[in-house]
């Protein structure tokens, strides 16, 4: 990629007028170019305002020498990039700062928050001011910003699965500096516009979700209530022939019980072993542990082919109908079918205290998992799941320290498409993972998660050594390879990394064309987030 030519001096200075020295980080900007991904971008200055005033003046100053600035929230997105932004070249406008919570409305249950507010300050915040209410929590940890997962259309388990879905109201800083707000609150109608999306016109508020045509300073989210019960259930079957039958019962379980079970992972047994022992190094073949091994893994930890989760988020009354519908959807289609609660959990924590040390090692590791599951559940975050990123590369840090897998080593990039439930949808996806995967030297870890009962999204997560050049390499190209595979059999990613961006529109495309057009008349110079999912205003022409 070509070096760009810029006066960036002339516009440190001027920054560093508006935000003081502390900043403008010319000199230290490694640890934001570090990335799961393997990709390290040329990142020539770090900004860190702090107030939305500063983001105007920032952009207005990068427009006037013509930088580009990418902003991110706290840059934790990992396996999409980290803070890397897409081009070299670009500074990187450091959100984190502004971390302000405000107008919770507990009553009705809405709550406005900053780009830098993570999935643990929200959880504080609403401990702190009896909000009653569910965090929109994801696997990723709670150092992650619930802004910037919204935006990308993240997901989750917890009862307002779509993360996007809940935003209310977007106000953004527009990249000539000017403020974007909705009509409504234009028309002095602030509150009933935090209570409803659409507003009225044009949905204008969705041009921010995967694009690049402003920064996001605020962010109205509607919050999920906490429920009288949250019930986990965990379901599995030992015959891997029994994924196309277990497919559509999971959807007729949607369809059943819509209003108290909002989501179901299936995980094959690979995904399940990644989370309970340490990968066996001694065990693999050009990193891919055999078959063989891994059955002989599966039978020692009573892993089976697919496993499944959900939870029941319903009152006492309506949780106990539910579970008598999952045993009767579930019962033909599956070998085990369990029920776990707090309760539950806290009764096996004593148990382990009564039976000899081989069985309470083995029963306290199993109450810890399902602990850590059931605060995810409740809307507590947690970093259980991150511990994911580090099981081929990367030093876990010390105890009581937070996990960081851009930071401490480790090689992820999350392939994430789209499949249909359907049986015979799911096993073609699956064996295409599992032709595929391996042969670059990636292990086929697959969850299929569902994100409505018509489709789920499916998140296979690339693991590699990222201290080795040709594991790096072959990893990214197995994505690459993954991608065309899945575009000539209909899955597609939702989301795409720093690396892939130019896969979101195919050559010719016509809403690409729209995108880029829209994208000139808000920023004709193109100097901001260049290369986000949308093609720049002098490369529109080309599609």
């Amino acid at each position: 990629m070509p070096v760009i030519k810029i006066p960036i001096q002339s516009a440190i200075d001027e920054w560093t007028a508006v935000l003081g020295a502390s900043g403008v980080s010319a000199t230290d900007t490694a640890g934001f170019g570090a990335s799961t991904i393997g990709t390290k971008r040329s990142i020539p200055a770090v900004l860190h305002p702090t107030n939305q005033e500063q983001v105007a003046k920032i952009l207005q100053i990068a427009q006037r020498w013509q930088v580009p600035v990418y902003p991110v929230s706290t840059g934790n997105n990992w396996g999409y990039g980290s803070a890397n932004p897409v081009e070299d070249g670009c500074v990187i406008l450091n959100l984190s700062g502004l971390d302000r919570i405000s107008d919770f409305d507990p009553e009705m249950g809405v709550i406005t928050i900053q780009p830098g507010v993570t999935q643990a300050a929200l959880r504080e915040f609403l401990d702190e001011n009896e909000g009653d209410y569910l965090v929109p929590v994801t696997g990723a940890g709670p150092t992650c910003s619930l802004l910037g997962n919204a935006l990308e259309r993240g997901y989750g388990i917890t009862p307002i699965t779509d993360h996007f879905s809940a935003v209310t109201r977007i106000t953004a800083v527009l990249p000539d500096g000017s403020l974007y707000q909705t009509s409504l609150t234009e028309q002095g109608g602030e509150e009933v516009d935090r209570l409803f999306k659409w507003g009225v016109g044009p949905y204008l508020d969705g041009l921010f979700s995967q694009g690049n045509f402003g920064v996001v300073v605020n962010m109205t989210i509607a919050l999920a209530p906490a429920p009288e019960t949250v019930t986990a259930f965990f379901f599995s079957t030992k015959d891997d022939a029994q994924l196309e039958a277990l497919v559509p019962t999971v959807r007729s379980v949607l369809r059943a019980l819509g209003g108290s079970v909002v989501a179901i992972n299936l995980l094959n047994s690979r995904r399940m072993l990644s989370m309970m022992v340490p990968f066996p190094e001694d065990k693999a073949v050009d990193g891919i542990l055999p078959d063989h091994e891994t059955q002989l893994l599966a039978d020692i930890h009573g892993v089976p082919a697919w496993s499944g989760v959900g939870a029941i988020y319903a009152p006492r009354e309506v949780a106990k109908a539910a579970k008598r519908t999952l045993k009767r959807l579930l019962g033909p289609d599956t070998d085990r079918l369990v029920f776990i609660d707090k309760r539950r959990v806290n009764a096996a924590r004593k148990l382990a205290k009564l039976v000899p040390q081989r069985w309470s090692t083995k029963i306290t590791g199993m109450a810890d998992t399902l602990s850590g599951a059931l605060e995810i559940m409740h809307g507590r975050p947690n970093d259980v799941a991150l511990a994911l990123a580090y099981w081929r590369s990367g030093a876990l840090p010390a105890n009581g320290q937070p996990k960081n897998p851009a930071r401490d080593g480790c090689g992820l990039i999350w392939f994430a498409p789209l499949v249909p439930i359907r049986g015979s949808d799911a096993r073609r996806y699956v064996n295409m993972i599992e032709r595929i995967c391996p042969q670059y030297g990636v292990n086929p870890l697959i969850t299929l998660t569902t994100i409505n009962d018509r489709c789920f999204d499916s998140t296979v997560p690339l693991l590699f050594d990222r201290s080795d050049a040709n594991s790096t390499a072959r990893a990214q190209e197995c994505y690459r390879a993954l991608y065309e595979a899945g575009q000539k059999e209909g899955f597609l990613p939702y989301r795409l990394n720093v690396d892939a961006m130019e896969l979101a529109y195919p050559a010719g495309s016509r809403s690409g064309k729209l995108a880029s057009q829209l994208k000139s008349a808000i920023d004709p110079n193109n100097i901001l987030a260049p290369g986000r999912y949308v093609p720049g205003p002098k490369n529109y022409e080309a599609l």
